[in-house]
C-alpha cells in the first residue's frame, strides 16, 4: 500500500490525489483538513475562528465526539476510509508590524493579507479587519513597503519566509487550525485481512501521537529562535475575539449551516459562541 502527502499550497494536487485514492489509482495519501473542507460541511469545523483556545482544548475534542463527527463525515461523503487519529498541520497566528494584538480591538483597521478563502476573510470582517489576499511569493515585499500591516499564517511561513525582518510582533491568536488526515481507498483496505488492518491502524494512530509531540516541540524552538531575532510575541484575550465575533453575526452565520447535534457537539469545546 503505497503513501503520499501533500501539504499546504498544494490544493490542485491534492484534489488530483483525492481523486485516485477514490478511483484505487492511489491507495493511500494525507489530505489536509481545510483541502477537505469545501466537500464535506464538517471538515470546515475547525476553521471555525477562535473555536479552540490552544492544543489542550483541541486534542480532546479531535480525539473525541467533534473528530468522530469531521471523520464520519468526510468518510462517508467521500466514501473513503480514514484512520482515528488526525495528524497536527498546526495552529494559524497574527504577526504585525503597527501594533501588538492583545484584544479584538486591536486588530480592528488593521490591513491583513489571509487565504483565500471565503470564511476566513468573513472572521476577519466580522472582526473590523480588511483581508487582503497576496500569494506567498508577494507577502514579503507588501509587509516591507507597508501595503499591509501584518499576514496570518504558520509559524512555519513566518521562519520560513523570514517575516520577523518585516514584521514586530506574533500573536499568538490561534484563531484557526489545521489537520491531516490519512486517506485509504475502501476497497484497497478492505482487501486487507482484518488481523493486519488492526496492526495498521494502531502503528499509524501511535504515530500520529508522537508527530503531534514532535510538532509541539518543533513549535516551541521555532518561537524561541524568532524571539531571538527580535519578534515579539505574545498571548491573546480569547473572550473579546469570542465576543466580537457574537455582536457581529458571524457564530449565528455559521450555526445555520450545521445540524443541532453538530452545533451542540461544536460549543460542548467552546461554550457558547451564537
Amino acid at each position: 500500500m503505497a503513501l503520499q502527502v501533500v501539504g499546504e499550497g498544494k490544493a490542485g494536487v491534492q484534489s488530483g490525489l483525492l481523486d485516485q485514492v477514490r478511483k484505487g489509482g492511489i491507495e493511500m495519501a494525507v489530505m489536509t483538513n481545510g483541502f477537505l473542507a469545501p466537500r464535506v460541511q464538517g471538515c470546515a469545523i475547525p476553521s471555525i475562528g477562535f473555536l479552540f483556545a490552544d492544543y489542550r482544548a483541541l486534542w480532546p475534542a479531535m480525539d473525541g465526539a467533534l473528530g468522530a463527527i469531521v471523520r464520519k463525515q468526510a468518510s462517508t461523503q467521500l466514501e473513503i476510509e480514514i484512520l482515528d487519529k488526525v495528524w497536527d498541520f498546526g495552529f494559524r497566528d497574527i504577526t504585525t508590524s503597527t501594533r501588538p494584538i492583545r484584544t479584538a480591538g486591536d486588530i480592528g483597521g488593521l490591513k491583513i493579507r489571509t487565504q483565500i478563502d471565503s470564511d476566513e476573510m468573513d472572521l476577519f470582517r466580522s472582526l473590523n479587519a480588511v483581508p487582503v489576499v497576496i500569494t506567498l511569493p508577494f507577502l514579503r515585499m507588501a509587509l516591507d513597503h507597508r501595503q499591509i500591516d501584518g499576514q496570518e499564517g504558520l509559524l512555519q511561513i513566518v521562519e520560513y519566509a523570514r517575516l520577523n525582518e518585516v514584521q514586530h510582533f506574533c500573536a499568538m491568536t490561534r484563531h484557526v487550525w489545521d489537520g491531516l488526515w490519512i486517506c485509504a481507498n475502501p476497497a484497497a483496505w478492505k482487501s486487507i485481512p482484518e488481523r493486519y488492518r488492526n496492526i495498521i491502524a494502531n502503528t499509524v494512530n501511535a504515530a500520529a501521537l508522537r508527530q503531534r509531540e514532535t510538532a509541539a516541540a518543533e513549535d516551541e524552538t521555532r518561537r524561541a529562535s524568532l524571539e531571538k531575532a527580535g519578534l515579539a510575541f505574545n498571548e491573546i484575550d480569547i473572550e473579546t475575539f469570542r465576543d466580537t465575533l457574537r455582536r457581529q453575526g458571524y457564530y449565528a452565520r455559521l450555526k445555520a449551516r450545521y445540524d443541532a447535534q453538530t452545533w451542540t457537539a461544536i460549543e460542548a469545546v467552546s461554550g457558547r459562541l451564537g
